[in-house]
């Protein structure tokens, strides 16, 4: 019986974090595959997946630089990043970070950590648009903390803050909450590696630590806009006081992975393509409040093409822009590993959100996607499209 002795590739892709990790394996909430990752092997820093923090800031009256020249791999699948007393213009201080060249949005985020035996350093793992030259992106507002933590040696274990933030115009605050501010687990950070993982759904944000859910928290996209987001992993200099007393006592990564369950594809990202003549920005928000694209050309075509990971069953969902003006029979289609399925769908009644379109197979790939054709009866419009995985 093959089933009985097969082994499946999250089983392996388990085996092969664990062993880079060397600490606490976490299990991955069900059906979410791995996209992307990094054990940080070898001695050099892969370039084509990273981008360096390289900005300066003003904490609690403290000047810190952040350097790529902070930043080293050890050959033992460790990130290090040095924390240092020295003058840069401004700055008494340096620190530094990494940040993704690949965005995201839904699915389950996780890293090993170890951080400084330093006082007063921001250790943290969180998710922000941007490639490190900034942290206020004006384009920006979804940031996501999976972790922040403020060394304090002296204590017997350290707060951990995770919660959510919402940004105008990429350097006001304008929502968000802690889902903990004061977590305090029962070893200290800098002590070895622990696992800190965060699953971001359409509805909520789910905080893990070794494989235990910390706290959950509400998230909608119709109360908060939910743009695509880069991984940071940084170390700055924040409270009053700090030092490097124990240096070299690195803040330190291990073996960050993303993984995705299902697959929401909004207009202008990957995996959306346009067709015909009369395309354009819209004035009018699509899904969350981003921007839409549209045209009112008969014959114009969107399309929404997933790279699917885990064959299988997903539910196929447009969100529809309801106006006056749109496409009152636009034509849609999904095609699927069985076929195509043919639909008709009125964008000028009812509210704007989801419109369900039915489930379908789909093969590992990008075999299989869903059209939107203007049939020339008003302006076809194009946001967001999901396949759930079921």
């Amino acid at each position: 019986m093959r089933s009985s002795f097969r082994i499946s590739r999250w089983a392996l892709v388990v085996t092969m974090l664990t062993a880079s990790f060397g600490i606490h394996a976490q299990a991955v909430p069900a059906n979410y595959e791995l996209q992307w990752s990094d054990t940080f092997d070898g001695t050099v820093l892969d370039a084509s997946k990273w981008n360096y923090r390289v900005d300066t800031k003003v904490d609690n009256g403290i000047t810190g630089a952040q350097l790529p020249s902070n930043i080293s791999v050890d050959g033992s699948n460790h990130m290090n990043i040095a924390l240092q007393q020295q003058n840069l213009g401004a700055a008494t201080f340096t620190g530094g970070g990494i940040v993704s060249k690949a965005s995201f949005r839904y699915g389950y985020y996780e890293v090993a950590a170890k951080t400084t035996a330093n006082y007063g350093w921001h250790s943290a793992f969180w998710l922000f648009a941007g490639n490190g030259n900034t942290t206020y992106v004006t384009t920006s507002s979804t940031e996501i903390d999976d972790f922040e933590i403020n060394s304090d040696p002296s204590a017997t274990s350290t707060n951990i803050s995770m919660g959510v933030i919402e940004w105008a115009n990429g350097s006001t605050v304008s929502g968000g909450s802690r889902c903990s501010s004061t977590k305090q687990p029962t070893f200290n950070t800098d002590s070895g590696y622990h696992t800190y993982g965060v699953e971001w759904t359409e509805q909520t944000v789910t905080y893990y630590l070794d494989g235990q859910s910390i706290c959950s928290q509400s998230y909608p996209p119709t109360q908060h806009t939910h743009d695509l987001v880069n991984i940071w992993l940084t170390a700055i200099p924040y409270l009053s006081g700090v030092s490097v007393a124990n240096n070299p006592s690195p803040t330190s990564f291990s073996g960050v992975a993303y993984y995705v369950r299902d697959y929401y594809i909004g207009d202008n990202e990957p995996g959306y393509s346009e067709y015909g003549s009369g395309w354009g920005n819209s004035a009018l928000p699509g899904y969350s409040g981003l921007p839409s694209r549209y045209s009112c050309s008969a014959g114009a075509t969107a399309m929404w093409t997933p790279t699917i990971l885990a064959a299988g069953n997903y539910d196929v969902q447009v969100y529809q822009i309801t106006d006056s003006g749109s496409d009152h029979a636009a034509q849609l289609a999904v095609t699927y590993s069985g076929g195509t399925a043919n639909k008709t769908i009125n964008f000028t009644s009812g509210s704007s959100g989801w419109v369900d379109l039915g489930t379908y197979s789909f093969a590992t790939g990008s075999q299989g996607f869903l059209t939107n054709t203007n049939s020339g009866n008003g302006c076809t419009r194009a946001s967001m499209v999901k396949f759930v995985r079921t």
